[in-house]
């Protein structure tokens, strides 16, 4: 179905930007970094290790959880909206952040691509092929 190949594109470029979000964070400058510091901290801030291992974790579990969605397998649903709701609520409490251009547009770009991932995964006729 054309439908399938939609939503395995839809995959491959979320893990695309993944990977180019990861990539351009390592490269944002010294100035960026020093404005961050000095905003808002959020309710994570006072846990900065639990935040940080938290992270590397989902980062992980979404991972894998593309892989399932690839190959249609039917708990990787539930596991994509509990990490994307996750995400949310990870970014939500740990305050403010500025990203550079590129970073946004990234951000943006994903945020799309996800939504599109759950309109196909809950109400489109993809749903079916996760029975």
């Amino acid at each position: 179905m054309e439908i399938e190949k939609i939503f395995k594109n839809l995959i491959i470029i979320d893990f695309a930007l993944l990977v180019l979000i990861v990539v351009s964070s390592t490269y944002d400058s010294n100035n960026l970094n020093a404005i961050n510091q000095y905003l808002e901290k959020g309710l994570l801030a006072k846990y900065e290790n639990f935040s940080m291992i938290l992270s590397i974790i989902l980062f992980f579990l979404y991972l894998l959880t593309l892989n399932l969605l690839y190959r249609f397998i039917s708990y990787g649903k539930k596991l994509y909206l509990f990490l994307i709701v996750s995400g949310i609520l990870i970014n939500y409490f740990n305050g403010s952040v500025v990203y550079t251009s590129l970073g946004t547009v990234l951000d943006q770009l994903g945020g799309m691509v996800s939504g599109a991932i759950l309109i196909l995964l809950y109400f489109s006729p993809i749903k079916e092929n996760f029975r």
